[in-house]
C-alpha cells in the first residue's frame, strides 16, 4: 500500500513539474504590450492611435501616475486657455476646477507647479507615442499603403500639435524675442524608455521641427486613404484640413501672416460656415459643420463624470 502511494505522489509531482514548465507557462501581460508588437501592422498601429485620441479627453492620472482628477486632458487646457486670454470672465471663487487661481499668473513662476507638470507630461505623452507610429513606420519593415501614409500623416500631425503647444506655453513668444537664441523645449525623437534628450532647442528649431512635421504630414495625407464621413466619430482622426489648420497657426504665431492666410482657407476646405441655429445649439457635437477635428468621447472609456 505503501509503495502505492508513493508512486501516486511521484506521478503527481511529476505532473506538476512538467506543467510548470516555460513553454507551458503564458508569460504575455494582459495588461501590457510589446512594442514590436504594438506596431506590427497597420491595424495595431491604428490602435495606438486611437490611444492618442482618447488621451486628449482623459483625466491626467491614466496616463501620469502623479494625475490629478481636475485636469481632464482638453477639457481642462481648452478652457483654460480661453479665460487666461480674457475670452471668458470667471470671477466665482469656486467650482471652476482652479482656473481663478491660474488667471492670477502665478503657476508659471511655480517649479512645483502641477498643472505645468501635467501639461509637460501630456505634450510629451503624445510626442512619445507620435515618435513610436513615426519610427516605426517609416523603417521600411512595413509596406507603404494609403492606409499607412494616413497613419503616419496623423502621426507627423499630432507631434507638431504637441511641439506647438509645448513651445507656446514654455518660451518665449516667437515675435517678442529672439527666437535664434531663447531656449524653447527639448525636442524627443525616443518612443521608448530611456527618453532622453539634447538640451533645450531654441524657439527657431522647435518651429522649424513644427513646420517640417506639418508639411511631410500634408504630403502624406494627400497620397494616403481619406479621413471616412458619414459621422461625428469620425472626426476624431486628424486629416489634411487639421494640418492645414495647425500650419496656420503656427505661421500665425511666427508673424507669417500669407502663410497664415492661406493655409487657413484650405483648412476651412468643405467645412461651410454654421448658421445661426448652429451657433445656438451649444457646441455638444462634432455634427456642427465648422467643427474640422473633435473628440469622439465615449462614455464607457471615461473615468470622470463631466459631460
Amino acid at each position: 500500500m505503501l509503495s502505492r502511494i508513493k508512486i501516486v505522489l511521484l506521478a503527481i509531482l511529476a505532473i506538476t513539474i512538467t506543467s510548470c514548465e516555460e513553454d507551458f507557462l503564458d508569460t504575455t501581460p494582459t495588461d501590457a504590450i510589446a512594442a514590436a508588437d504594438a506596431f506590427a501592422n497597420e491595424e495595431n498601429m491604428q490602435l495606438v492611435l486611437n490611444g492618442l485620441h482618447r488621451g486628449l479627453y482623459s483625466q491626467s492620472q491614466t496616463i501620469f501616475p502623479g494625475g490629478n482628477t481636475a485636469r481632464a486632458g482638453n477639457h481642462y487646457w481648452v478652457p483654460l486657455g480661453d479665460n487666461l486670454t480674457g475670452g471668458l470672465i470667471h470671477s466665482a471663487s469656486a467650482n471652476n476646477l482652479g482656473w481663478r487661481t491660474e488667471m492670477q499668473w502665478l503657476s508659471h513662476t511655480d517649479p512645483f507647479s502641477l498643472t505645468n507638470e501635467i501639461l509637460w507630461y501630456h505634450r510629451y505623452n503624445i510626442i512619445a507615442g507620435s515618435n513610436g507610429l513615426i519610427n516605426n513606420g517609416t523603417n521600411g519593415s512595413l509596406t507603404e499603403t494609403p492606409t499607412l501614409n494616413t497613419i503616419l500623416g496623423q502621426a507627423y500631425t499630432y507631434r507638431a500639435y504637441a511641439y506647438l503647444s509645448l513651445v507656446q506655453h514654455y518660451a518665449r513668444g516667437y515675435l517678442i524675442g529672439n527666437p535664434s537664441a531663447d531656449p524653447g523645449v527639448p525636442i524627443l525623437f525616443s518612443s521608448e524608455a530611456p527618453f532622453t534628450s539634447a538640451p533645450r532647442s531654441t524657439v527657431q528649431e522647435v518651429y522649424d521641427l513644427i513646420e517640417a512635421d506639418l508639411d511631410e504630414a500634408i504630403r502624406l495625407f494627400q497620397i494616403g486613404s481619406p479621413r471616412p464621413s458619414g459621422g461625428a466619430d469620425t472626426k476624431s482622426q486628424l486629416n489634411i484640413n487639421v494640418a492645414y489648420g495647425l500650419k496656420a497657426r503656427m505661421a500665425l504665431s511666427t508673424g507669417d501672416w500669407q502663410t497664415a492666410a492661406d493655409n487657413a482657407v484650405l483648412a476651412r476646405d468643405g467645412f461651410p460656415l454654421m448658421n445661426e441655429a448652429d451657433w445656438l445649439s451649444g457646441f455638444n457635437t462634432n455634427n456642427l459643420s465648422e467643427v474640422i477635428w473633435g473628440s469622439n468621447v465615449i462614455d464607457a472609456e471615461t473615468t470622470f463624470f463631466r459631460s
